[in-house]
């Protein structure tokens, strides 16, 4: 008899029609429906219901992050016990521009929808009475705040249809949804600004696509954001906004884009952060804001200087002397000769940053110096010099004027020489950033390309002016010493500061490498010495003379060909147990030095590569010396290592984190302070006031 009662009741309660029916809410601008998609609840299963606007033309109501301004849908339930609400899920949102500023919102009607599951002890035939007080903002120029009341009843049934004249309603409602992305994503921080990237893209980048972050103030709303697709990866770089990211660790968000048919679509998307969001220190923040001219500036000299470096000056002073040699000859091949040198550093100057440039565009983490991270380029680099070396030093001769080229590009006539000649300059003055290139090239990698490609280009200029001058103002060959055997022996002295840079080349080499690889490297330099031999007793004619060109080229592939299979260290390149003398150091990793700050101690972070020689320096003659040894023990600064010798995209994206493009980089936290960065160039001093200040 009592499910019988039931059963009436219930039957009553359908036939009565809905007690439903007046959920609805007319304000000044919006209408606002509640509508459930069944009959009613059913035990243990979950029910939809639908927030169903209507706003009027010209207005809009927010999505859940509102942009610059607004306030979203918001509804408090009042239910009975057991009854568990989901959180509203909200249509693709729309991009719509107020002035300077921008909302994220809809327009038109659209459609929110709530699921509520019943509990499994729900007793069909009763009655849920529900109650929410709903708020929203809509928008036009102004922004009107708005409520609703709703109070309703809804049976418990043992089963529930969906009802017909819902049925389309909630079609619609969820074809307007995002749908859920079934591609890896990452979100990281590039300099100064955010990147999204999508692996495994199908097809082309969509039209008017457009991030919308769930994070409030996670990007500048207003501001423009770049899309690009790079052999299957889409990329979208936004503009960072006010709120402090440094521990978020992942980033949902809908990417929205127009489709074929010129509606609507969305990709829901949870992305895994890369490395740390962290703003660069104010300092940093200032620096890539700089006046571009000054960058310029900065560039030019930098590169300037960098005809200073070791390995450099000799192939340069050496190439200059043999230009004045033959001024007085032929001052048309002289001026030729300087201007394809300066041809020879810019084409590699823009190779290297186009190369570079082009690679971060489409997600690769690199930085200045990225190629000396491969155990081939550093080992070609070192056979290179090697040569050089021997050629200076007498060993062989490859024509009149090759005295600073690489040696087989420019075997032919000296104009060839004089380009390869640049080229090698610019490969060679690569594992240095010096004080004035640090803010150039941290800037050349955020700034617009073609900024970027200006650096590189007034890089290549500096590098080449000197030279440049020489072969262009016959006045300036007048300070230089009368040619004569000077020369002959200044050329062979000037080997050794040649074999020097290769033998660094060569340490390098051993460090990036596993066991072995030295050792095939020491052995390929010997049959290079003995290609350069055979190659210099081959000159002249007949079958002689062929036999033993053939053997000198047999001899350089069997050196170089193995250096295609050397295998490069696994993970970052172990740091030599003396490098730091008495300071006790720790391999660099974002949970340690998040670990490090919570704790309240204080941490100096060394990024350091073997083949800078900047870095190599400042151990030698700061971080080995007793003062700054015993400064580090007394205020218990952590000393964290981020080798960079080997490619490491951690060690990568904390560069970028701090607004630095390479090496060497020293940054100090004191205890529960920000970021301090030190100059490029240390002294005792410095190290030893910055870490007792943290006292």
């Amino acid at each position: 008899m009592l499910r019988l009662f039931q059963l009436l009741i219930v039957v009553v309660l359908v036939a009565g029609g809905p007690a439903w029916a007046d959920a609805e809410v007319q304000t000044e601008y919006t209408q606002t429906r509640l509508i459930p998609e069944r009959e009613g609840f059913v035990p243990g299963e979950t029910t939809w219901f639908a927030v169903d606007q209507k706003v009027i033309d010209g207005w809009h109501v927010f999505w859940k992050n509102p942009g610059d301004a607004g306030l979203p849908l918001d509804l408090g339930w009042t239910l009975p016990a057991g009854f568990t609400v989901g959180e509203i899920l909200f249509p693709v949102p729309q991009f719509i521009p107020v002035g300077p500023l921008a909302s994220y919102a809809h327009e038109g009607e659209p459609v929110f929808l709530v699921s509520i599951a019943a509990p499994a002890d729900a007793v069909p035939g009763d009655s849920v009475n529900i109650v929410i007080d709903a708020s929203w903002q809509a928008c036009e120029e102004i922004c009107v705040p708005e409520e609703g009341r709703f109070e309703f009843s809804v049976p418990v049934l043992a089963s529930a249809e969906i009802r017909s004249e819902t049925a389309l309603l909630f079609a619609r409602a969820r074809a307007a949804l995002p749908v859920a992305l079934d591609s890896p994503a990452r979100f990281e921080r590039r300099g100064g600004a955010y990147v999204l990237t999508i692996d495994n893209w199908d097809g082309a980048a969509p039209a008017d696509a457009f991030f919308f972050p769930k994070l409030d103030g996670l990007t500048t709303p207003a501001a423009a954001q770049t899309i690009s697709l790079t052999d299957g990866a889409l990329t979208v770089s936004m503009e960072p906004g006010w709120t402090d990211a440094s521990d978020v660790e992942t980033v949902d968000g809908v990417l929205a884009y127009n489709r074929a048919d010129g509606g609507r679509a969305g990709l829901q998307l949870s992305a895994a952060v890369t490395g740390s969001l962290a703003a660069p220190p104010e300092s940093l923040v200032r620096g890539a804001n700089t006046n571009v001219a000054l960058l310029l500036l900065m560039a030019f000299f930098g590169g300037l200087i960098l005809n200073a470096m070791p390995c450099v000056f000799p192939i340069i002073f050496i190439k200059a002397a043999a230009l004045m040699q033959s001024a007085k000859e032929d001052r048309a091949t002289v001026r030729a000769h300087g201007l394809l040198f300066t041809a020879g550093v810019l084409a590699t100057f823009i190779l290297m940053g186009g190369l570079l440039l082009a690679l971060r565009a489409g997600g690769e983490e690199l930085g200045w110096g990225f190629h000396l991270q491969s155990p081939l380029v550093v080992g070609l680099s070192a056979y290179v010099l090697f040569l050089v070396g021997l050629n200076l030093a007498g060993l062989f001769t490859v024509g009149e004027t090759i005295a600073g080229a690489g040696q087989g590009l420019a075997s032919k006539p000296g104009a060839t020489g004089a380009f390869f000649t640049g080229a090698l300059a610019v490969v060679v003055a690569a594992p240095c950033i010096g004080p004035l290139l640090s803010a150039p090239l941290g800037a050349a990698l955020v700034l617009p390309p073609a900024v970027g490609m200006a650096i590189f280009i007034l890089m290549g200029l500096g590098l080449a002016a000197p030279y440049l001058a020489l072969s262009l103002s016959p006045a300036l060959g007048r300070f230089l010493p009368r040619p004569g055997e000077w020369m002959v022996v200044l050329k062979q002295a000037l080997s050794f500061p040649v074999f020097a840079a290769a033998a660094y080349f060569l340490w390098v080499f051993a460090r990036q490498t596993n066991d072995g690889g030295l050792a095939t490297l020491l052995f390929g330099g010997i049959l290079l010495a003995l290609a350069a031999w055979l190659f210099e007793i081959s000159k002249g004619d007949g079958r002689r003379a062929i036999v033993l060109r053939a053997a000198s080229a047999l001899a350089a592939v069997v050196a170089i060909a193995p250096l295609t299979r050397i295998e490069t260290a696994s993970g970052t390149a172990a740091q030599a147990s003396g490098d730091y003398g008495a300071i006790e150091t720790e391999p660099y990793s974002d949970e340690a030095l998040a670990s490090y700050r919570a704790a309240g101690a204080p941490v100096f972070i060394d990024f350091t590569a073997a083949w800078c020689v900047t870095c190599q320096f400042n151990k030698l003659t700061v971080f080995k010396n007793k003062d700054v040894a015993e400064a580090f023990k007394q205020t218990g600064t952590v000393f964290l290592v981020a080798d960079w010798t080997v490619r490491d995209p951690v060690i990568t994206r904390a560069l970028q984190s701090y607004g630095a493009s390479g090496v060497p980089l020293y940054v100090y936290y004191p205890p529960g302070g920000e970021a301090q960065i030190l100059p490029q160039t240390l002294s005792r001093k410095i190290m030893v006031d910055t870490l007792n200040g943290a006292d």
